[in-house]
């Protein structure tokens, strides 16, 4: 038996499920993989096997594992005795950057995590607005806390009609009554949008959605919905919240409203903003922000909230982003990556599509056409994608599978055109694996 399996084993006398996070049990092998180091692109796991990594910590590595510039300024806070709950100059430092880069940021907060910091955000805009109710899209993931877990991976027989989701609940234990106060619409379809956000706008907070469709793998919303998003939530005063937490600084240094020229009210940051370290952060109009303790009344606080390691590798991370070409190297990956994947499934003959964008992007099996919403990929061949992963797994490549309708996938920075290269000689093997009968 592997070192991998043993330890596993060991975890689980001790550990709920033998993890720390539930998901971290990857659904296409059924336990953990558990790993030793990892450097760059690369991880070994507990057996001493190299992995190119297409997980990336969830999309929280962007610049590759043990990259030089985060350790450098870690370093220096641990140096400096990186005293915890307290403010220093790196705080200003990062927040001035965050602002000078996001398109949407007048003010910042800083949180430990994205469900904190779409907790905190939602607080914010039923403060400011003296509103209750948020519109939702079916099955956009904004956290585990009980406000926003709904609809998040709702099976097939529980859907509801499309102009009205069910908000299935994403976990036991949820209080009571929260989805009253939660408004489901479907993603991308601007005219039921339109007829539900007209019929609840005097009751809205705030409409919170992901700009860019990552937590389903990738999916691009069309410019008309966006455009009629944004409109009618100016034109009433409802808050438009974009929860970036995947999809900041992925295909750009000003993340998705860059890319889509649309600004929100408020938006969240998390995994890619705290290079690899706990950090995310939440912010938005200065009038908004305003309202939060200490100058206002709508409160935000937290022990560990902007750790000062965590604020300095988040500095530096954000600093890499916006350094002249780190773009250009990202798109040029993608695009000879995702056209080769679906090149491969074509030569071969498996219905498989993906889709991609920046550095991040979904695969999936049995599905014609375009994704451009949840109820698009509920038919996804979910057993497919799973001896899929199995077989990359096999041969080298690290894909993660959370046990969902879809999953995202991605690369870093330290990735080269060769190893693009060597993942789809590895993934042409794993599809030969893939292909044999059972």
């Amino acid at each position: 038996m592997s070192r991998v399996i043993d330890q596993f084993h060991e975890a689980s006398k001790y550990l709920a499920g033998g993890v720390s996070s539930s998901t971290r049990v990857n659904k296409a092998l059924g336990h953990a993989l558990l790993f030793d180091r990892a450097r760059g692109n690369r991880l070994w796991d507990l057996d001493g096997k190299e992995y190119i990594d297409l997980c990336c910590s969830h999309g929280a590595t962007l610049l590759g594992h043990g990259d030089p510039r985060i350790r450098k300024a870690i370093d220096s806070a641990l140096d400096r005795g990186a005293p915890c709950s307290y403010e220093n100059e790196l705080h200003a430092e990062f927040a001035k950057l965050l602002c000078e880069t996001v398109p949407c940021l007048d003010r910042v907060r800083l949180t430990c995590s994205g469900s904190e910091a779409t907790m905190h955000c939602l607080r914010l805009a039923r403060a400011f607005t003296s509103k209750q109710k948020i519109i939702k899209f079916e099955g956009n993931f904004h956290g585990y806390h009980d406000q926003v877990m709904f609809s998040i991976g709702t099976p097939v027989n529980q859907l509801g009609p499309e102009n009205s989701p069910n908000p299935f609940p994403g976990s036991t234990g949820m209080t009571a009554g929260l989805e009253q106060n939660l408004v489901m619409v479907p993603y991308n379809r601007p005219e039921i949008f339109e007829e539900t956000f007209r019929r609840h706008a005097h009751e809205l907070a705030a409409v919170i959605c992901e700009p860019i469709y990552y937590n389903a793998g990738c999916i691009i919303p069309s410019a008309e919905f966006m455009k009629l998003v944004r409109r009618l939530t100016t034109e009433t005063g409802v808050l438009l919240i974009f929860d970036e937490v995947l999809s900041a600084f992925r295909m750009g240094p000003g993340g998705a409203q860059e890319y889509l020229n649309i600004t929100p009210d408020l938006c969240t940051l998390g995994k890619s903003v705290g290079g690899g370290q706990p950090l995310s952060v939440f912010g938005g109009r200065k009038d908004i922000m305003d309202r939060l303790m200490p100058t206002g009344d709508c409160q935000h606080s937290g022990t560990y909230n902007g750790h000062v390691v965590a604020v300095a590798a988040g500095l530096a991370a954000v600093r890499a982003y916006t350094q002249p070409g780190f773009y250009q190297h990202i798109h040029a990956l993608a695009e000879r990556l995702y056209g080769g994947l679906n090149s491969l499934f074509a030569r071969r003959q498996i219905p498989a599509r993906v889709q991609g964008l920046g550095a991040r992007f979904g695969i999936y099996f049995g599905v014609e056409g375009p994704i451009r919403n949840y109820r698009d990929l509920v038919g996804h061949q979910r057993e497919k994608m799973l001896r899929f992963i199995r077989a990359a797994i096999g041969r080298g490549v690290y894909f993660h599978d959370y046990g969902g309708a879809a999953c995202h996938h991605g690369f870093c920075a330290a990735t080269t055109t060769a190893d693009v290269d060597a993942v789809l000689q590895r993934l042409d093997d794993a599809l030969t694996d893939f292909s044999r009968p059972s």
